[in-house]
Formats: C-alpha cells, structure tokens, sequence
C-alpha cells in the first residue's frame, strides 16, 4: 500500500505541474497577441499620422480633379478587429483540494472508529450466546458478574478450569479492537488511495489532449505573430514610401493647384501617391486573425498585395 500512496501523490503532483505549465504556456501566448496587437495599433497608427494625414491635406488643395482617376482618400480605422484579439483558453477545472492534496492526508482523515465497533459488537454477541465455566448463560447475569464472565469467556475460560481468566480477555478484546481498526483502516485507505489514483489518471488523459490541443495553438500563434511582423513590415514599407514621394508632390501643389492643367507625368505623380495611400487604408483595415486565432486569409493576401505593388514602384523611386 505504501507504494500505491506514493504512485498517487506523484501522479497529483505531476498533473498539478503540467496545470500550471499549461496555464503558463496559455497566458503566454495571450500576452504575446496583445503585445503583436499594440504594436500594430502603433504603426498603423504613426503611417496615418505621418504619411496618409499629409498628403491628404495636400490633395485638399487640388483644384479641377478628375474623381475618375484619383481614388478618395478615407480616415481609416487603426484598432485591429476583434477577430484578432487574443484567444483565450478554456478555464482550467480546479480540482477539489482533497484531491489535490496527496494520498497521504486522505489516508490521515480515515475514520479508526471501526475497531472499537467490532470490540464493542463481540463483546454483545458474547453475552447474548455465551455461557460462564459454570455453564451457566451469560445473559441471565447482571451486573460485575457478566462483565465478568463475558471477559473470562473471551480468555478461554476462567482460570480455575485452565483458562487465561479476565485478563487474558481483555487482552483478546483489545486485540480484536486493534486488528479490526488495523484492517478497516488498510482496506478504506487502498478503496481511498485507488479512487484518487483512477481519478488523477483521468485528468492527466485529459492533460495529456490540453497538451496537443496547446502544442496545435503554438503553431497558431507562432504563424500569427510572423504575419504580425509581415504587416508591420509592409506598414513600415507604405510609410517610407510615400514620405519618399510626399516633397515632390508638395512641390507640384505649390507650383500649380490645378489638376487639369497637368501634364501625363505629373498625373501619374498624383495617381500613384492616391494609389499608395488607398492601398495604405486598405492595409490598416485589414483584420489580421480569423475567428480561430489563425492569421485571416484576407490579410495574407492584402500583405502579398501591398508587397507586390511596393515592389513594383522601386524602379520609379
């Protein structure tokens, strides 16, 4: 038995540690999204301040424009959507204490009032069917005198006639007393000790899925915080870019408010720092995470997009 009780501390102990290194692993995780998310929110924030907001004060002071080639410029919207927000874990089931607590205070709390029952029980029955070394029914006394013959019974009889007498009777009846209490005790504590054991071994399976469901929401996230810095990448690219090209077209505002009077050139100008500001709204708006927790396909694709189109202006530069 001592060997069950120490196979089920170390399995209550086992589970307790890898509760607590999943509840670790699960706020992790949760603290690295909102760090990804404030970060985003940062640099989309600063391409708006720094990049979108100017130029759109410059394009204000075009006059005679053509709606049909310049796209209109929108304030967009900096928050990530809530299908990026952080997936939270499920609540881990807390177990009662007294199944947390080891084998060993279960055993401790055992109930030793069994002993004493079956001592007192014997002694009953002795006195209801027994009979005194004079043959006489122990039941038909009273008093000292059953007490008496009870004890001497249990001695095997009383001393005149060979027997141990009283005390060698009630020596039995503590015997009695001690091995019930003994026995008793054992089989609850091993019934106890097995009930914890089936009970820990059922929640360390159950562990044991929240370790695959966690090593799966790893990856996840893994994958969700790449694309994090892929957008913030891409941001980071918008902004340089139209910081790059935001002087020239100043200087072309300042020189000429006129739309209609630009030449092709100085169109494409124009068109092209419209192009990059709503390809930079559209960037900012994009959610970044599927209602999963997984990067959200529409904001892989604008990435590839906003990639491909940066890529594109490098020669013109």
């Amino acid at each position: 038995m001592t060997i069950d009780v120490v196979d089920a501390v170390g399995l209550v102990r086992k589970n307790r540690k890898t509760r607590k290194r999943l509840q670790k692993a699960a706020q992790e995780l949760d603290q690295q999204v909102a760090e990804d998310s404030i970060a985003l929110d940062k640099a989309r924030q600063m391409l708006y301040d720094v990049a979108v907001l100017p130029s759109r004060d410059v394009y204000g002071r075009v006059k005679n424009v053509d709606h049909f080639e310049l796209a209109a410029i929108e304030r967009p919207t900096a928050s990530i959507k809530r299908s990026a927000e952080p997936r939270r874990t499920g609540g881990v089931a807390v177990v009662p204490a007294a199944r947390m607590a080891g084998g060993a205070v279960l055993v401790l709390g055992l109930s030793l009032a069994v002993g004493p029952a079956v001592k007192s029980g014997s002694y009953r029955a002795v006195q209801g069917l027994g009979s005194a070394s004079t043959g006489r029914a122990i039941k038909s006394l009273r008093g000292a005198a059953a007490r008496n013959a009870t004890e001497a019974w249990f001695g095997r009889g009383a001393v005149a006639v060979g027997g141990g007498g009283r005390a060698a009777g009630r020596k039995m009846l503590e015997q009695i007393e001690a091995t019930s209490s003994k026995v008793t005790y054992e089989l609850a504590a091993a019934w106890r000790i097995q009930a914890l054991e089936a009970s820990q071994q059922e929640e360390a399976r159950g562990l044991e899925r929240r370790e695959a469901d966690m090593k799966q929401r790893q990856d996840e996230a893994l994958a969700l915080h790449e694309h994090f810095e892929d957008m913030q990448r891409v941001i980071r690219d918008l902004r340089s870019e139209l910081l790059t090209r935001l002087p020239s077209l100043v200087a072309l505002v300042d020189n000429s408010k006129d739309f209609a009077q630009y030449g092709s050139r100085q169109r494409a100008e124009v068109t092209t720092m419209v192009d990059l500001d709503g390809l930079a709204v559209k960037v900012m708006r994009c959610p970044m995470a599927d209602p999963t927790g997984r990067p959200a396909e529409e904001s892989k694709l604008v990435v590839a997009e906003a990639e491909a189109r940066l890529q594109a202006m490098q020669p013109h530069a």
